[in-house]
């Protein structure tokens, strides 16, 4: 007769936590001194479609993202995006044509 025993990973090590989002320079910067990011995380999804518009150079940030992203002050962004300053102009200008706000 055979027996079956359990066999389980408790002696395996947990892996350490991984990052939602790899680090990328001037992105989620500790200490930051301005409300984007909270606004930003308020929408579901929002900071992921942001970090993948900069990580692909593709346009992807829905509605409601964008009008999170807009209503975040000039100088807070300039702050979120010290590495990338041509960035919030450009997501401000895809959203403004995403929403129909061009003139």
């Amino acid at each position: 007769m055979a027996a079956c025993a359990a066999t389980g990973l408790a002696h395996v090590p947990t892996p350490p936590a991984v990052p939602l989002f790899p680090p990328i320079p001037g992105l989620f910067i500790p200490g930051l001194r301005c409300q984007g990011w909270s606004s930003l995380q308020n929408v579901p999804g929002c900071a992921w479609e942001i970090y993948t518009s900069i990580s692909t150079g593709k346009f992807v940030v829905g509605p409601a993202c964008c009008k999170a992203f807009q209503a975040i002050d000039q100088n807070c962004l300039l702050k979120m995006f010290p590495f990338f300053p041509s960035f919030p102009p450009l997501i401000n200008s895809n959203c403004a044509n995403a929403l129909g706000l061009a003139s």
